[in-house]
């Protein structure tokens, strides 16, 4: 048997982006722009919004000049096998993932090649005022300890801009993931329904654009017993 989760937050015109500057709606619309009645028996509508919205993945265009474009990706990388790294009885609010913390939580599983799903559960929290200031983060040196492994993406469910205070470049997380072509895919959730080590796949295609530095997906992981 089974199981598909969908770990992608739900998008609607009111979705509520937590920014450095606070809460607030980033750039989402939408527009009907054909009704029933004057629309040949049709209602379609129109969508604005930033490709960073909600769940979505980054390529290193994102930070890297010259970096690569999400289609420069062979959809592989997107889906395939993934490894859960349940963080929960490591760190909590506004604590650094560290790289023993990580090596706890995987048991001696390889990330090499695969997808890393690191669960916190922070998610829960998502939308509240203070989202970003207390949520955990990675620290530089589980940073770095994961560029070693070779993941080929690297999803969290913590707030997806936050730094430790000792790093030495802003956004160190983000920049060094995707200088290593590692893609990052932040905003997720339902983590905590998925088998801390069981066998799962991650979806997570993005959509067909060409030469952007991310897009929005509906990511789920499909899980077999």
């Amino acid at each position: 048997m089974k199981k598909v989760v969908n770990i992608s937050l739900a998008l609607g015109s009111d979705y509520l982006h937590n920014t450095p500057e606070g809460v607030k709606n980033v750039q989402m619309s939408f527009e009907i722009i054909k009704d029933y009645p004057g629309g040949v028996g049709q209602q379609v509508r129109a969508v604005t919004m930033r490709l960073h919205h909600g769940t979505h993945v980054d390529a290193p265009m994102h930070f890297v000049p010259g970096g690569k474009a999400i289609d420069d990706f062979p959809l592989e990388t997107f889906v395939g096998e993934a490894v859960l790294a349940d963080l929960t009885p490591y760190v909590g609010e506004n604590e650094a993932v560290q790289p023993e913390h990580l090596q706890a939580a995987l048991k001696g599983r390889s990330i090499t090649g695969k997808r890393l799903l690191m669960r916190t559960d922070w998610n829960a929290h998502y939308g509240e005022p203070d989202y970003l200031e207390r949520a955990p983060y990675i620290g530089p040196a589980a940073v770095d300890w994961v560029v070693s492994q070779r993941p080929v993406l690297v999803g969290y469910d913590y707030a997806h801009s936050k730094d430790a205070p000792d790093t030495p470049r802003e956004v160190y997380a983000l920049k060094s993931f995707l200088e290593n072509d590692i893609l990052t895919m932040g905003y997720i959730r339902n983590l905590d329904q998925l088998p801390a080590d069981g066998k799962l796949t991650l979806v997570a295609a993005p959509l067909a654009f060409e030469q952007v530095e991310a897009s929005p997906i509906r990511a789920v992981v499909i899980v077999e017993d």
